[in-house]
């Protein structure tokens, strides 16, 4: 199936920006580990944490859904010794972290997950972890999904992963080292993308007792054996679900207000609001009402604009349809690290907005896909069908780059808003969006990335 959406003359009115996955995910990995009864109030229920909830309740968690929170019985250090099929789906940080977590216990345990997952590069968590004692056997090809962890334990030591692939190898690292027998030193090479997601972890890990340090550049921690302690959390906005609200309303002039928004993030997405204001939109928040006032004049998303986007790879794909009507160029660059997610996400937004009629290309440096350069215009034909590579993240901002075509335009991958943002349909059609489902006569292939 496909989904039509027809083009709107105006975007505006009041919206609920979701819960943040990341910290979400966070907090039921604490949760899980610690001693105790733990709580996550204002959590976001999409697929990918329920996928992780359920790969957790497999350890031993018991995790029950209240109005407005999570409750979560930890199991401590008291993994059960009992064999287990661990299915991630599509997520790679519940594949890497249960992976990780796998190691120290007593049984094994297989990690799987779907064709997406299978494709993405996890050697380097791998090794890794065998660095510190780690058993883990590929079942089909080598240092991919789907994996074997024999559960023999983590020892200790230091292990080396790359810092320009995913942090969230350093992620998994961080969450299973306080189980180790001794203590764990991780030493990551060359330059250290995602850096927010990092210290998200760390922050979670140091509220929940673990005894952690790192280095000012990320590149050097240093994990003590420690125990998690039961704590409640409540989480915040997530800001890569609020760009696409957000450039909506760029597009259009007028005023929007997104609510559930506190503004006080560790998020690297939250890079989207100054490049909006960059952009000539202003952005105001009201703590007194958890909110977000957009508003844009006439005028706004005019002249030449770069980006550096190594902390915020999450809104790469928000900012190629954001950039389809900027009147000059917008510049993003320090995007190497989205064609190691679900689909390579510049080359597909570059390939799916040149479809379109947009004026977009690929940047390259040292020969990797680095970013892209967009010369908008007003306004597009529209009346074309495009992909989204298999990326929840490329149809979301597809979605949004049609809005201000002449004509409605096909998309494919709607199903997959459910993995962060279940109610992004239902949000968008608020502001008189509409959509409709239809036949996909010819069924194009879906690309891989």
């Amino acid at each position: 199936m496909l989904l039509r959406v027809d083009p709107v003359d105006s975007f505006s009115g009041t919206f609920r920006v979701p819960s943040s996955k990341p910290e979400t995910q966070r907090a039921i990995l604490t949760g899980t580990l610690a001693e105790g009864t733990s709580r996550v109030f204002n959590d976001l229920r999409c697929d990918e944490t329920e996928t992780m909830k359920n790969a957790c309740r497999a350890f031993g968690a018991k995790i029950t859904e209240h109005d407005g929170h999570l409750e979560i019985e930890g199991i401590g250090q008291s993994f059960p010794r009992i064999g287990r099929v661990v299915q991630s789906r599509g997520s790679g940080l519940v594949f890497r972290v249960v992976t990780a977590l796998a190691s120290v216990n007593p049984s094994p345990v297989v990690v799987t997950g779907d064709a997406t997952l299978r494709n993405r590069v996890m050697e380097p968590l791998l090794q890794a972890l065998r660095e510190l004692g780690a058993d883990i056997e590929s079942i089909v090809s080598e240092n991919k999904a789907p994996v074997i962890n024999w559960g023999r334990g983590l020892k200790g030591g230091t292990c080396r992963l790359p810092g320009d692939i995913s942090s969230q190898f350093i992620t998994a690292v961080l969450f299973a080292a306080p189980l180790a027998e001794g203590p764990v030193e991780i030493v990551v090479t060359g330059e250290v993308f995602s850096q927010s997601y990092i210290r998200q972890t760390l922050a979670s890990l140091t509220d929940a007792g673990i005894k952690v340090s790192a280095s000012e550049d990320l590149r050097h921690y240093q994990v003590e054996p420690s125990r998690y302690q039961a704590l409640d959390v409540t989480t915040r906005e997530d800001y890569t679900s609020a760009s696409y609200l957000l450039a909506a309303a760029a597009l259009f002039p007028g005023r929007t207000v997104l609510t559930n928004v506190y503004g006080d993030s560790m998020q690297g997405e939250f890079a989207i609001v100054p490049i909006l204001e960059q952009l000539g939109v202003s952005v105001t928040f009201d703590q007194a009402t958890s909110s977000l006032t957009v508003d844009n004049p006439p005028g706004s998303l005019r002249g030449d604009f770069e980006v550096d986007v190594r902390d915020c790879p999450n809104i790469v794909p928000t900012l190629a349809a954001l950039g389809a009507y900027v009147e000059g160029s917008l510049r993003v660059t320090g995007g190497r690290l989205t064609r190691f997610h679900k689909a390579s996400r510049i080359e597909a937004m570059a390939a799916e907005l040149t479809r379109a009629g947009v004026d977009i290309e690929v940047l390259y440096d040292d020969g990797v896909c680095d970013g892209f350069e967009v010369r908008g215009a007003k306004t597009y034909p529209g009346g074309v069908t495009l992909s989204s590579w298999g990326d929840h993240r490329i149809f979301m901002s597809l979605f949004v780059a049609g809005l201000r075509m002449r004509s409605a335009n096909q998309f494919s991958g709607f199903e997959d808003v459910r993995l962060s943002f279940p109610t992004f349909l239902e949000e968008f059609a608020k502001a008189g969006v509409r959509t409709t489902t239809v036949e996909d006569v010819k069924a194009p292939a879906e690309p891989v990335g």
